[in-house]
This record gives C-alpha cells, sequence and structure tokens, in this order.
C-alpha cells in the first residue's frame, strides 16, 4: 500500500508549542547580546536536532517584528534592567526578566495561529474579487481563488500547501529532485480538516468552516482527514468530495476541466438562486441579499466574475428579477413587480 500523506495535524496547525517556546527563548538570548561559543553551539545543535525546531526557529523570525510590536514596551524594559542584572549577577537573570516577554511571545504567536489571523499574515493572499496565478519553485503551478491564502512549506522531504482561507487550483509538476536520482517528494495540500496528496494530477481545494471539498480534473488525489485512522480515501478524474476532520463524504461527479473561476466565469446548472447569489457574492465586497420569496428560482448559465454588476444585471433579463441597490454595496435581489 502507498504511504498515507504526511500528517496534517502538524501543518495545518505548525508546529508543537514546546518548541514554540523554545525558540522564543533562543531569540531572548540573542537579543541579549551576550552569545556564548558554548551557547551557540547549543543553539546549533537544538537547531538541528529535530526538523519542529527548524520550523519554529523559522517561524518566530518570521513573524518577529509582529510579535515585538505587540511586546516592544516589555523587552525595552527588560533589556534595561539586563544592565544593571549583568553588574549583580549573571545573564541568566536578563532571562528571567524577559520570562513575561517569552510568555507575551507565546501569546501572541498562538494567536498568530487562529484562522483568521494565519490568513491576514499568510505567504500569499488574494482579495475579494481577485485571482492570481502562481509559479511555484518545483514548476507546480498554481491558481488562488478570490478571498483566499496559502503558506508554502516545501522541505527536503515534502511540498506541501498550507491553505488557510478560499480556493486553490493546482497542477502539479513532477518533483525536479527525482530527476536527479534522489527520491520524489510528495506533493500535498492542506486544510485544518485535513491533507489531500496528489498523484499527478490537476485538482481544486476548497476550504468552509466545517470541511473542505476536493474536486479532481485530473489523474487522482489521497484524502486523509486530520482526526481519522482509516487509510486515505482515494479519489479519480472526474470525483470530487467534502471531508470533515473524521470522514471523507461519498464521491460525487465533477465538472471535467479546470474550473470555471480559473477562467473568470460562474457557471451555474440549475442552480438555486439563493446559492447562486451566495457564490456570486464571494467576488464582490458588500451584501448581496436574496429576497426569500425568489430564493428557490432556478439559475443556469455563464456569468463574468470580473464583473459582478453586469453578472446582475444579466440575471435579471434572464428571470423575472429585479435588483435594488441602496448603494454597490448593498445589493437585493427580488421579483420583478407585474
Amino acid at each position: 500500500m502507498s504511504a498515507a500523506p504526511a500528517s496534517p495535524a502538524t501543518a495545518s496547525t505548525g508546529v508543537a508549542e514546546s518548541a514554540v517556546q523554545r525558540a522564543l527563548e533562543w531569540q531572548v538570548t540573542f537579543w541579549s547580546g551576550e552569545v556564548t561559543p558554548r551557547e551557540r553551539a547549543a543553539f546549533d545543535h537544538w537547531l538541528a536536532q529535530d526538523a519542529d525546531h527548524a520550523r519554529a526557529w523559522n517561524q518566530v523570525q518570521r513573524t518577529g517584528q509582529r510579535v515585538q510590536s505587540l511586546t516592544g514596551p516589555v523587552e525595552g524594559e527588560a533589556l534595561r534592567a539586563a544592565d544593571a542584572a549583568r553588574r549583580a549577577s549573571t545573564r541568566r537573570t536578563l532571562l528571567r526578566t524577559v520570562g513575561l516577554f517569552t510568555a507575551a511571545g507565546v501569546a501572541a504567536y498562538t494567536a498568530r495561529n487562529a484562522p483568521p489571523v494565519q490568513s491576514m499574515l499568510a505567504e500569499h493572499r488574494t482579495r475579494r474579487g481577485e485571482r492570481r496565478d502562481l509559479l511555484l519553485p518545483d514548476g507546480t503551478r498554481l491558481v488562488l481563488d478570490t478571498d483566499s491564502a496559502i503558506d508554502l512549506r516545501f522541505t527536503a522531504q515534502a511540498r506541501d500547501v498550507l491553505l488557510r482561507a478560499g480556493e486553490v487550483f493546482i497542477a502539479t509538476a513532477p518533483d525536479p529532485r527525482g530527476a536527479e536520482g534522489r527520491p520524489s517528494r510528495p506533493f500535498s495540500v492542506h486544510t485544518r480538516h485535513g491533507a489531500v496528496q496528489a498523484i499527478g494530477t490537476r485538482f481544486a481545494v476548497r476550504l468552509s468552516d466545517e470541511r473542505s471539498m476536493v474536486s479532481v480534473d485530473e489523474g487522482a488525489v489521497r484524502v486523509q482527514p486530520r482526526l481519522a485512522s482509516a487509510d486515505p480515501v482515494r479519489l479519480e478524474a472526474g470525483q470530487r468530495a467534502w471531508f470533515s476532520e473524521t470522514a471523507v463524504e461519498p464521491p460525487t461527479a465533477s465538472i471535467p476541466g479546470d474550473p470555471a473561476w480559473t477562467r473568470g466565469l460562474l457557471v451555474a446548472e440549475r442552480m438555486r438562486l439563493r446559492d447562486f447569489l451566495a457564490e456570486l457574492g464571494r467576488y464582490r465586497s458588500g451584501v448581496l441579499r436574496c429576497d426569500p420569496a425568489v430564493q428557490d428560482l432556478i439559475v443556469s448559465g455563464v456569468y463574468p466574475l470580473d464583473d459582478t454588476d453586469l453578472a446582475l444585471s444579466t440575471l435579471a433579463h434572464a428571470l423575472p428579477l429585479r435588483i435594488d441597490s441602496v448603494t454597490r454595496y448593498w445589493v437585493t435581489v427580488r421579483a420583478r413587480a407585474g
């Protein structure tokens, strides 16, 4: 049996808090300005001891400016107190003095791991209504949908995309390391619900509050819910499935080809008006409401996502609807009079 995807718990929630705590303590040591050769060697040993340590150190460094902005006054007072401490005792007094700073750093880091904050701090993000093409270091093509966010974790062992918000479409490329005679690294997309490992494929992953969805255009994927102990579920081209932290729902048929949104289109095939407007609303700012009296009308057709006002106008011509706008940011779709 093929190997299961790498543990999604680590990828989706970050490294262990104990590693983060130690990384912050090392950061405080370096900020003190008095690092002995023995301490430097101990740090190098700790860093090389576990991949989790290296990830913790990298993440502390990446968020260092934000952590300092949250805790700067504490740090300043601690370091000023350190001058007197050095005269009266050893530099370890400094580390006890800045213990509050370290705790504050852990608190700030923990807050950073909340999903909304992770989205804001992600390496790659799109605004509402924006799409973005990315070419990853291994040659993989990635497209971010509206209001989406990802982090990349490419290591010697794996190629991981952490989906923090929204939706992403991926056309995987072979790992260049394989052409060099080294073992090929698996390519996976992680959400807070689990992991999707690609098997030479083109696929999309979408994140919602309670579950995630994967749709396979080419090749196949393995889906591993975060808390499930059973083997991963394999999906083939033309299939899609929602999955939670504990289970994968039965797959259904997907539409062949790249998702329409990658081409700036919303394809409706007998969608309820309420569902259609909810999807269109993801691509425009403000509130887009549906009058309950018309929410079950059926919508079919192809609508532009780059001009949602035009999409609404087209909708009003196709169905007995009117578009009421208080402002462009407060729109209600109602039944047309008469």
